[in-house]
């Protein structure tokens, strides 16, 4: 019977047995169970979170993103799985960027920071992020997960609280705060380039009237409107600013420092007296009569005028405070002149601006009246020995004596007095070289000098155009001269310039050349006819060997191009000599001719040049 008793004890135990897997089988579903619900609670948690999630296998390649990832970049995750999160790489960011993004990763497994990136419509938003790389037993990675979200709402709060605290609430202007700041930023680049920074601090007459007859909301339209002037009367590098404290001034593009006060930096300025063209364009921005709205009524024809001081740095402080003092001195001073005035805190400014003031206003009655003439400087023909064209050269008799080119033209410019003054110089030279032609029987070149600010304005080829029709000269005798530094700024306009005035007929030549930009991958480019080898490199010729080389390369480059060579300055025989024996196709110099009165060209293009 023994192994009757061995049969039930081996029945016992299978049954334990048995039981026992049972429990560890219901013990495993219930671990599985638990895991499922936990699996379920993230993915609940990850589909409601407001943060968008990112999962990428080891490869980068996106296997899953929830619904905060649509919603926040608009991408479907139809459209990403599989791809790269790089599909929504903005451009912002270069290649050292993602370089340490992927060394954090690879070295801490994590990587957090600023970034921007871009919405499925193309506009681009920026986002916090965090990427963690997730490795396996064997440090192989296994997956990437990436969280992130919008910033951009944070950034323009950020944005508005920096408005609050810089800009003036009322006109939207750099407040005192930012002026101060800017105007040590400003000395700081001064100093580097050795120029000069000038505070203009102005106050508006009797604006106090305004408030006490139309009330203060009409006041507050006055200032926006003033406000809106003075940032159109300066350059966009000057700061207008204002001050909300009588006493205390500030500077840069416009600033607002006060009820009715308000400062401007000017930066950049080549000398103390340039800060008058500044002031005067203020000035006149607020003569203009005001219309402005008082309930149901519109005030038309108010008027104001304004007073302002002007300060130096370095000449007059040199730190922030003190400028801004002296400042208020020369402000103190104009209104005490009856206001509408501008003064300067050294005296001897002010001597030199009353002076550029009378010659602005001389020169803008001369410019009216036509009160100019015209000299001629020959260029010779080195293959033939005959003078066959000249340059027309502008002069400015005023009273006794005959004002510089160099003073007025710069003021010119700056007036925009250059354009109509320009227009006048296209006709009467094109009108003089046919009165020549006449003499000769034979229509001579004529070459004009163009400004920067002439070549820029929209009216000039109706100017060139206008100027050829009332000659009637032929277009290919005129030779109009440009500088490289006035194409550089914009050369795609420049170009279509200049073949709108070579569709004209006439000629174009780069005036100065070498002493600019000098490119030759836009020369090539450039509808020329003609290089002008400024008088720099000829004046030491033939003796100064660099000069010399790279007169010969300039002639080889306009002969490779198909290019006139002239060269200016030529005051020596030895330097004729040197352009001959190098092919120069034409000069001009002292040493053939001065400038001199139409009158006299009959007789210097019949003899000649021996």
């Amino acid at each position: 019977m023994k192994w009757q008793e061995e049969d039930v004890m081996d029945g016992a135990g299978s049954d334990r047995e048995t039981t026992d897997n049972s429990a560890a089988l219901a013990q495993e579903i219930k671990r599985h169970q638990k895991t499922i619900e936990q699996l379920e609670l993230v993915n609940r948690v990850v589909e409601r979170v407001s943060h968008a999630v990112v999962i990428t296998d080891a490869d980068n390649r996106i296997l899953y993103v929830n619904p905060a990832y649509e919603k926040m970049s608009g991408f479907k995750l139809s459209h990403v799985m599989g791809k790269k999160p790089s599909i929504s790489k903005s451009g912002r960011h270069g290649p050292e960027f993602y370089r340490k993004m992927w060394a954090a990763l690879e070295k801490d497994r994590h990587w957090e920071g600023e970034i921007w990136d871009r919405h499925e419509d193309g506009t681009v938003f920026p986002k916090l992020m965090s990427i963690d790389r997730l490795v396996d037993e064997e440090g192989k990675t296994r997956n990437f997960v990436a969280m992130f979200y919008d910033l951009s709402q944070q950034k323009a709060s950020e944005a508005e609280i920096e408005r609050l605290q810089y800009y003036d609430a009322l006109t939207q202007l750099p407040n005192r705060s930012l002026f101060r700041y800017r105007l040590q930023h400003e000395f700081e680049i001064s100093r580097r380039q050795k120029t000069c920074v000038g505070v203009l601090l102005m106050n508006l007459d009797r604006f106090k009237q305004v408030n006490d007859f139309f009330g203060f909301p009409v006041g507050d339209q006055l200032l926006m409107e003033v406000a809106e002037r003075l940032t159109a009367a300066v350059r966009r590098t000057d700061l207008v600013a204002r001050q909300h404290h009588a006493s205390e001034r500030d500077p840069d593009v416009v600033s607002r420092t006060g009820g009715d006060d308000f400062a401007v930096i000017l930066n950049n300025l080549k000398t103390p007296e340039d800060a008058t063209l500044a002031a005067l364009r203020m000035l006149d921005a607020i003569s203009k009569p005001f219309a402005l709205q008082a309930g149901s009524e519109t005030l038309d024809d108010i008027f104001l005028q304004a007073s302002i001081g002007i300060s130096i740095f370095p000449d007059n402080a040199a730190s922030v405070d003190a400028l801004v003092r002296s400042a208020e001195t020369a402000l103190t001073w104009a209104k005490a002149d009856g206001g509408g005035e501008l003064r300067f805190f050294s005296e001897r400014m002010n001597e030199n601006s009353a002076a550029r003031l009378r010659l602005e206003s001389d020169l803008r009655r001369a410019v009216a009246e036509e009160s100019f003439m015209l000299h001629y400087q020959p260029k010779l023909d080195l293959t033939t020995h005959r003078f066959t064209s000249m340059e027309a050269l502008i002069r400015w008799p005023r009273g006794d004596t005959m004002v510089s080119p160099a003073e007025f033209i710069p003021l010119a410019e700056e007036t925009n007095l250059i354009v109509p003054l320009g227009a006048w110089v296209l006709r009467r030279a094109c009108m003089d070289a046919m009165s020549l032609g006449q003499q000769l029987g034979h229509v001579p070149g004529i070459a004009i000098n163009l400004s920067a600010r002439q070549f820029r304005q929209p009216g000039l080829i109706q100017a060139v155009r206008a100027a050829l029709d009332e000659s009637a000269i032929p277009p290919q005798k005129v030779e109009l001269e440009i500088t490289e530094s006035m194409v550089m700024d914009d050369v795609e306009s420049a170009i279509k310039t200049m073949q709108a005035l070579r569709d004209l007929g006439v000629e174009l030549a780069i005036d100065d050349f070498g002493t600019g930009y000098s490119s030759l991958s836009y020369l090539k480019r450039f509808p020329v006819n003609t290089l002008k080898l400024d008088r720099a490199f000829v004046c030491d010729l033939p003796h100064d060997v660099e000069d010399a080389a790279i007169t010969e390369s300039v002639i080889v480059l306009a002969k490779t191009l198909k290019l006139h060579v002239v060269a200016e300055g030529v005051e020596t025989r030895d330097q004729m000599a040197f352009l001959r024996e190098r092919h120069c196709a034409y000069v001009q110099g002292f040493l053939l001719a001065r400038p001199k009165p139409l009158e006299a060209m009959p007789a210097i293009f019949c003899s000649g040049f021996t």
